[in-house]
């Protein structure tokens, strides 16, 4: 047996990709790794944080960061994993005390699928060195879209012509999906052709 792996599907993981989330696990385990759905953690923080209610965020990050210690928690956001790598240690005076990984980049590294090509989000593209010209903003932005909907529609419209989108980002494919077009998680292929 492999050692245990954690999901963390966060809160937009759970609305947009909950029957993912499970073959995700089964998948894993068939491979030999012990698989634990994170179920205590349903928030990274990121929504208090940019809503300015700080000290909500704090707590949540204190939580987070002794609650999963000693854990590998594998994310199915981008948003969230870059949310927790800059602000739990901004916010706790704290190094992470966890090894945080995003799902899909996990499967790559471990060679459960080849390489692949796909929207992510605005704030996971500052983790990256080497993000695509072709990988766009999508408008969402978290709250952005909430507060300036029109202007989040217009950047949604303008950037992206095709009708189905191959996103890693659950808030993303969530606003995408509003608008009509059709997303679907990349890994979402390796389960529909079984």
């Amino acid at each position: 047996m492999r050692q245990t792996l954690y999901l963390f599907p966060t809160c937009m993981g759970n609305l947009v990709y909950k029957k993912l989330i499970f073959k995700v696990k089964n998948f894993l385990e068939k491979r030999g790794y012990k698989i634990r759905i994170l179920k205590k953690s349903f928030c990274c923080g990121q929504v208090f944080y940019n809503s300015g209610k700080i000290k909500i965020a704090e707590k949540i990050a204190y939580q987070l960061n002794n609650l999963w210690e000693d854990k590998k928690i594998l994310f199915f956001s981008g948003s969230c994993l870059e949310y927790v790598i800059k602000k739990i240690p901004y916010l706790t005076d704290k190094e992470l005390k966890f090894k945080p990984i995003e799902i899909t980049e996990f499967f790559i590294k471990e060679k459960l699928v080849p390489p692949l090509d796909y929207h992510i989000s605005c704030h996971f593209k500052t983790l990256k060195k080497d993000v695509p010209e072709f990988l766009p903003c999508c408008g969402f932005g978290g709250i952005f879209s909430a507060i300036y909907p029109e202007i989040s529609e217009k950047i949604l419209k303008t950037k992206f012509s095709d009708k189905e989108i191959i996103s890693i980002e659950p808030g993303c494919s969530f606003h995408m999906q509003s608008k009509k077009f059709k997303t679907k998680h990349p890994l979402q292929d390796i389960f529909d052709k079984k």
